[in-house]
């Protein structure tokens, strides 16, 4: 658990407030778009017979966005190639002319915004955020968001006519306070969570975070494990919103061998559909290692090196998932070598040294090098308080959940060393590590240590513990 907490009434804000994006509003008309000049495909008939159903701006505009452009070039090509006939136009809009990639939108047009002229006055987030608008055919704005969480479900509606704009707003709002606040998140997401899936089936997002809702905060696997088929039949010809559900359900809720054997078959159809998409390819790779497939493994990493250390993030997922495979000292290299290219594209120092303490961990086995990263991440400040907040984030908020568990485990038993002076949040936040590392009796007895220390009556405190002990109990006969 964090210190600072505000975890009352996230879900009234969700369904009361208005878009609270500072991007495109949807349902209302975007300001005109007018590109210094097209590099692929005609410009678009804004009215008239030759005017489009629906058109998908995806934007690149800087040097870090444009490095996913070449990976989501597949994936919105293929759209493109299912949805054109009905009246789809996907645009690729750059910054750079000289943009390497652009042979992946097959089908797809490319429009030059210089300046970014375009991007900012449609207030658009970069890449990998929400970077793609879809407008209907009066140019009223549809959907903002990213190819994985919502898109499809959003051309559908334009497509077939049957928009329902208020709960297009509602869902939104959910895919940006829900995963903005998870860790203070409890079961009762779920009914807000039903309905929103239920309008938007192929949302990747969404349908994570249900399943992740049912399986670590109700501990109710049935559950979990139903969402988890539908997401899969839903999603099935749709390869990077099956990324995006597979990565997030993967990530939080790790040696799950029944939710690995369903997404194993799919993701390696989506992958040979899409073998340029790193998204798919790591999806892939993080399946492969938690099924313990350790050729596969190895040839998957092989085939997909290069492709998944363009962009810093990916390259630390890469690198993080070859420490997590059962033979991770074979990997020692490949690994080193990712972490040092996204050290070099700018990545986090914090997330480059949690990447390079896994390495010593589970490839190298190096003690003192893992002696000397702590030390050196906490030469600055070594308070136990700004400890615990780093553990529990790295291991709570979405975009590095299950990504730097080692690392966690480490902060944790820097924490444990002065378990005497201990508070009852720094026992939660140990006890999920433990969780996370495997260690179940350390972690069940921290849990209770902090529900007897101060969070006794606290929903998720309760949740938590309740999933641990689920976890030691024997499997039903």
């Amino acid at each position: 658990m964090r210190v600072m907490r505000n975890c009352c009434g996230w879900i009234a804000a969700v369904i009361l407030s208005g878009s609270l994006s500072a991007q495109a509003v949807l349902g209302e008309p975007a300001p005109a778009a007018t590109f210094a000049c097209w590099l692929q495909g005609e410009p678009i008939a804004a009215s008239g017979d030759q005017a489009p159903k629906a058109v998908v701006y995806a934007f690149y505009g800087d040097a870090a966005s444009g490095r996913w452009f070449a990976g989501d070039g597949g994936y919105l090509a293929d759209l493109q190639r299912r949805h054109g006939e009905r009246g789809l136009v996907v645009v690729g809009v750059v910054g750079d002319a000289a943009i390497p990639g652009g042979e992946r939108w097959v089908g797809c047009r490319l429009a030059l915004d210089e300046e970014a002229a375009v991007a900012i006055a449609w207030q658009l987030a970069p890449a990998p955020s929400a970077n793609l608008v879809l407008l209907d055919a009066a140019g009223r704005v549809a959907f903002v968001g990213t190819a994985g969480a919502g898109l499809c479900d959003a051309i559908e509606s334009v497509l077939s006519g049957r928009r329902e704009p208020g709960r297009d707003r509602q869902v939104a709002d959910l895919r940006l306070e829900l995963p903005a606040g998870f860790d203070d998140v409890t079961a009762a997401a779920a009914e807000h969570l039903l309905p929103a899936v239920a309008h938007a089936p192929a949302d990747g997002l969404l349908q994570g975070l249900l399943y992740l809702v049912q399986a670590t905060k109700a501990s109710d696997l049935g559950a979990a494990l139903a969402t988890a088929k539908a997401a899969v039949a839903r999603m099935a010809g749709e390869s990077r919103p099956l990324a995006v559900f597979a990565d997030l359900a993967l990530r939080g809720d790790p040696r799950r061998p029944e939710l690995c054997q369903l997404l194993r078959e799919p993701l390696q159809a989506a992958a040979q559909a899409q073998p340029h998409d790193p998204v798919v390819q790591l999806a892939l790779l993080r399946v492969l290692v938690q099924l313990g497939l350790d050729r596969e493994v190895g040839r998957v990493a092989m085939r997909s090196r290069k492709l998944v250390t363009v962009v810093p993030d990916h390259a630390l997922d890469f690198a993080t998932l070859l420490t997590l495979d059962g033979n991770a000292a074979a990997h020692r290299d490949l690994a080193t070598l990712a972490v040092d290219a996204a050290e070099r594209l700018q990545a986090m120092p914090r997330l480059v040294t949690a990447a390079r303490y896994g390495i010593a961990v589970r490839c190298a086995q190096d003690r003192d090098a893992q002696k000397r990263l702590l030390d050196e991440y906490l030469k600055d400040n070594d308070m136990r308080v700004s400890i615990n907040n780093d553990c529990w984030y790295l291991m709570t908020e979405l975009g590095t959940m299950g990504r730097f568990d080692v690392f966690a485990a480490g902060l944790a038993e820097r924490m444990l060393e002065q378990r005497e002076g201990m508070d009852y949040f720094e026992f939660d936040t140990a006890a999920l590590a433990m969780f996370l590392a495997g260690r179940v009796d350390d972690a069940i007895e921290l849990q209770q240590e902090a529900i007897k220390k101060g969070g006794n009556g606290n929903p998720e405190y309760t949740e938590r513990l309740a999933r641990y002990q689920q976890a030691k109990a024997p499997a039903p006969r």
